[in-house]
């Protein structure tokens, strides 16, 4: 398959997307806007209940979907899917979707190379990212976790990147699955949180996601800063 036609397939499901997404929008609302009250999130959970196997694939199409457009928000899916599934049951279902996409993002990246990366990461995230990884090529795996690790990073502009780099794909996926993990169970856990209203929990949740998030940005900061500046002196 061209450059060309894989451009055109991707707005069309863009396309298709959207649409996927407004439509569940409008059939949730009204459960969303009665979340507030203890009445109301129990229709939230029958509701759900009712959508039996539907429910899940619904969610692991829009965690796939995610991945590939690139521009959509994770954070509601993955709240949606501890709110529907709870802690553990909402990350499998979340870790489907994520693991399909990741793979074969990674495949379409191996065989299109720079072509398809370019079409759909914007320059700068490109540039930025790319600078990151050349700085530190003795640590190129480490860096690639470290990315996927912290919250306020890009993951799927990252999955079309981190596809590029020369490790095997068993290897990127194994790496950038690990490094979502305590952002994804912290997003299910505050998800399933939501329904009974525990404010508590939540602040807790994120606060401990984001300091450990800044600890291993700390460190490493410290190691980039290392290598930066020893690249600079040769």
């Amino acid at each position: 398959m061209k450059p060309k036609t894989l451009k055109k397939l991707r707005k069309i499901l863009f396309l298709i997307v959207v649409i996927f997404f407004i439509f569940i929008i409008i059939k949730l609302f009204p459960l969303f806007k009665g979340l507030t009250t203890p009445e109301g999130r129990a229709s939230f959970s029958t509701r759900i209940e009712e959508l039996n196997l539907l429910g899940p694939f619904a969610i692991i199409a829009m965690a796939i979907c995610k991945v590939v457009v690139v521009f959509l928000p994770g954070e509601p899916i993955e709240l949606l899917s501890g709110m529907c599934y709870g802690p553990l049951f909402g990350l499998i279902i979340l870790y489907i979707g994520y693991t399909i996409s990741s793979f074969l993002i990674a495949l379409a990246v191996k065989k299109f190379g720079m072509d398809l990366v370019n079409d759909v990461v914007p320059k700068d995230k490109l540039d930025k990212v790319q600078e990151i990884i050349n700085n530190n090529p003795k640590k190129i795996e480490f860096t690639l976790f470290v990315l996927y690790f912290l919250p306020v990073i890009p993951k799927d502009f990252l999955t079309y990147i981190g596809s590029l780099l020369p490790i095997s794909i068993k290897k990127f996926l194994f790496i950038s699955l690990c490094a979502r993990f305590p952002a994804v169970l912290s997003s299910t856990i505050v998800g399933s949180k939501i329904l009974s209203g525990d404010i508590l929990t939540i602040v807790i949740v994120y606060g401990i996601t984001y300091s450990i998030s800044a600890i291993i940005a700390g460190i490493y900061n410290k190691f980039f800063s290392k290598d930066k500046r020893q690249s600079k002196k040769l």
